[in-house]
């Protein structure tokens, strides 16, 4: 028999679904929303410890699984016109989160194509043109230009292989967050 891992532990496990549950118990609906947004229900931020709880929670779970946020309530405080603007809410949450998210991948793409060309620009300027002087100036703005390309290279590659790949595994969670099942059990 296979050990579990700590997230088979943690969580529980619908094998009908392929889908791991992150159960939430509050005490209300407005549990879940921010005291600070004064914004109708649906538009309404999420709080910033839901928000954490849920996002750490779905890290956890490796991607291959699907998840669910289950929402435990007291029976006494069922009301299925909050239920649907508290849905409406979490997916509206999420969804600008991706957007901002998808905003800052573009972001760093353009700044990175910036510091390609800024590389190339320099290196080739430091490379391909004579410095011959004996100008202790000249030789400095050479040297700087060469430090300058290799600076703008760097960033380049920092971009591409961890900048973007970080931002994309982001993106990646806050879309499986949207996409999850959210259900209320009453007790």
């Amino acid at each position: 028999m296979r050990k579990k891992r700590y997230f088979q532990k943690l969580y529980n496990y619908e094998q009908e679904t392929n889908t791991y549950l992150i159960d939430v118990s509050l005490d209300d609906y407005d549990d879940i929303y921010d005291d600070w947004d004064p914004s109708p229900f649906k538009k309404r931020d999420i709080e910033n410890e839901f928000n954490e709880f849920i996002v750490d929670s779905s890290d956890d779970i490796p991607f291959n699984f699907g998840i669910s946020i289950v929402l435990y309530l007291p029976e006494s405080k069922k009301d299925t016109q909050k239920e649907a603007a508290l849905i409406s809410a979490y997916n509206n949450f999420y969804q600008y989160t991706m957007e901002r998210t998808r905003k800052q991948i573009l972001s760093i793409h353009k700044k990175t194509l910036s510091y390609l060309l800024l590389a190339v620009l320099m290196l080739s300027l430091g490379y391909f043109f004579e410095w011959n002087s004996d100008i202790v100036m000249m030789q400095v703005i050479h040297e700087g230009i060469f430090i300058g390309g290799w600076v703008f290279l760097w960033e380049f590659f920092t971009n591409i292989f961890i900048l973007t790949r970080d931002l994309k595994n982001e993106f990646k969670l806050y879309k499986r967050l949207y996409e999850a099942d959210t259900r209320f059990i009453y007790k």
